[in-house]
């Protein structure tokens, strides 16, 4: 079964964001604000748009890359999650100069086995 939404006009949206706004503020006190996410949200957008290009550019895989993001989220805090992509992205370079370092030492085999684990976790958990 597959959910479809329909795309708002901005007037349409602006309207029901008035109505909304308006019940929630005569029913009772105003809403807390949402706390920020725990990741950048140009983080989030990059995992994802990288997760669509290797599985497909359709609001279904949207959903699933959006939910293995926020399954990785809470399982890695962003400043770890950096450190193990820069390593990933220091790996894929070719040539052994300054970035030796990073595919033959252990900690950061370690620290890119273990994001890899936790990645095949929010894959089974999304996909």
């Amino acid at each position: 079964m597959h959910k479809t939404s329909l795309p708002l006009s901005p007037f349409l949206g602006l309207a029901l964001a008035a109505v909304i706004g308006g019940v929630s503020a005569a029913d009772g006190p105003e809403p807390a604000a949402p706390k920020p996410a725990p990741y950048p949200t140009t983080a989030l957008a990059d995992y994802v748009l990288g997760c669509m290009i290797a599985n497909g550019k359709n609001p279904d895989t949207l959903r699933k890359c959006s939910c293995s993001i926020d399954f990785i989220a809470a399982a890695i805090p962003y400043a770890d999650y950096e450190r193990i992509e820069t390593l990933m992205r220091l790996q894929q370079m070719e040539g052994a100069g300054r970035n030796a370092v990073y595919k033959g030492s252990t900690w950061a085999k370690d620290a890119v086995t273990h994001f890899k684990e936790i990645q095949a976790e929010s894959t089974l958990r999304c996909f």
